[in-house]
């Protein structure tokens, strides 16, 4: 899990703060999104919609990564098991 938050000058400042709140998990998935998908992150900052994905996501991984029967498994199996994209939402046409 990562606790440093990558590009964190592409946030704003309250979104910023409010990652910094959030589990170790929820920095992990916004380093993820903002490595591959930064123009995807950029738009759902500017939407408004970047929080409310990233709670949600951090929800279904923490769910998936709390299930007993798949401790043996590496992250990216217990991912592909309960079908969890590792990209952000991606916006509509």
């Amino acid at each position: 899990m990562e606790t440093d938050i990558y590009r964190p000058q592409d946030y704003p400042k309250s979104v910023l703060a409010k990652i910094r709140a959030m589990p170790p998990l929820a920095i992990t998935i916004a380093n993820r999104w903002m490595r591959g998908w930064p123009k995807v992150v950029k738009m759902h900052l500017k939407s408004g919609e970047y929080l409310g994905f990233l709670k949600e996501q951090e929800e279904k991984e923490r769910r998936a990564l709390a299930d007993p029967t798949t401790h043996h498994l590496a992250h990216h199996e217990i991912a592909e098991l309960y079908d969890l994209s590792p990209k952000p939402p991606m916006p509509g046409p």
